[in-house]
């Protein structure tokens, strides 16, 4: 089977969307021929997969808030980057004809792929990275020939939010369970323990600056930040103010180097808001030995399990803190572990092989 996913992102940052894509890439690929489409550079370690690569330059995103009419008409410039990128791609998925295409980046590229899939005969197949909401709303307009949801909650949304009778499918994101494990080397930090990870991007959605806010209502616990975004410089001042240089560091660090910080924490927190279709960041924990504290909604209540703790209102730092404090308390190795394993990227790939099967 020939299968082809389109990101425009990958080689340029690390988010959940383009690990998904590594990894699955990576797991699809044994047994077929798999080519990844994306507009950062290919790195020959990345993917054992095709990489073709088109475009050049990136910035941050979200630089518009999720409301604005420039967003929710795809003009934001971003998703026109993704068009062009997207349009350049047309005469390799006419030379390549694959028999799945898998786009990640919804708006002209959903779009483009549906007109493709229809003309060419190709099956269409997208995933709800996106999360409940509008993103995810376009992309079910763009009829797939298969859904994906990430969790029974947004599977739920999905069937009621589409318009079309169409098939559907319940797969997680996964983890590597050999690359994120409690055994291993740790990372050294020079920062105060109990260290109090979060891995996400310096974006509102992420609530950040909550989650430091809480941090620093402990008595000694310490945040560590890892990754970037357009909020870095507000976030860094907002740290430093309020736990100092020996309670707060903010690093960034490529995926592959990544499972030492975990080793070296105590505990995950990202508290984002509720739209969040997924979070592989809570798996990689949970793989690591970590427990997590999460927003109380339904799908990081399905994604954890017993393995954490959850704040029902993120925004109020005095519950979001003790929620912390009593988690950091907690030994959570046992049911992280047992949690993570649910999710090993080998059954997960397992499960796409089957649905694609199903769909040729």
């Amino acid at each position: 089977m020939k299968i082809a996913f389109l990101n425009f992102y990958s080689g340029f940052v690390a988010r959940g969307g383009e690990t998904f894509v590594q990894e699955l890439a990576t797991k699809l690929a044994i047994d077929n021929d798999v080519m990844v489409f994306q507009a950062g550079p290919k790195s020959s370690n990345e993917y054992k997969a095709t990489v073709v690569g088109h475009f050049s330059g990136t910035g941050w995103l979200s630089e518009l808030p999720p409301i604005h009419i420039l967003r929710r008409l795809f003009l934001d410039r971003y998703k026109l980057r993704e068009l062009i990128f997207t349009f350049l791609l047309i005469p390799d998925l006419w030379r390549l004809k694959p028999d799945v295409v898998i786009p990640l980046n919804s708006g002209w590229q959903a779009l483009i792929c549906s007109l493709y899939c229809r003309i060419y005969g190709a099956r269409l197949v997208i995933t709800g990275q996106s999360g409940p909401g509008w993103d995810d709303r376009w992309n079910l307009l763009m009829k797939p020939h298969l859904f994906v949801a990430l969790t029974s909650h947004q599977l739920a949304w999905a069937k009621s939010a589409t318009i079309w009778k169409q098939a559907f499918a319940l797969i997680p994101n996964g983890v590597d369970l050999q690359r994120f494990s409690p055994s291993g080397s740790k990372a050294k930090l020079d920062i105060n323990k109990p260290i109090i990870l979060m891995v996400a991007a310096s974006t509102p959605d992420k609530r950040v600056e909550q989650g430091i806010r809480a941090v620093a209502k402990l008595k000694s616990a310490s945040m560590l930040l890892l990754g970037q975004g357009p909020l870095d410089e507000r976030i860094n001042n907002l740290g430093y103010k309020l736990l100092g240089p020996g309670r707060f560091r903010h690093l960034s660090v490529s995926h592959n180097k990544i499972a030492p910080y975990y080793r070296a924490a105590s505990l995950l927190t990202l508290c984002s808001i509720s739209s969040e279709a997924f979070g592989i960041v809570y798996l990689e924990a949970m793989a690591s030995g970590l427990g997590c504290v999460a927003t109380d909604d339904a799908s990081r209540r399905e994604i954890i399990g017993d393995a954490g703790l959850f704040v029902k209102d993120p925004d109020d730092e005095s519950e979001y803190s003790q929620v912390l404090s009593a988690a950091i308390k907690i030994n959570w190795r046992e049911k992280s572990l047992k949690q993570a394993s649910n999710f090993s990227w080998d059954k997960i790939a397992s499960q796409y092989t089957k649905a694609l099967h199903e769909q040729i």
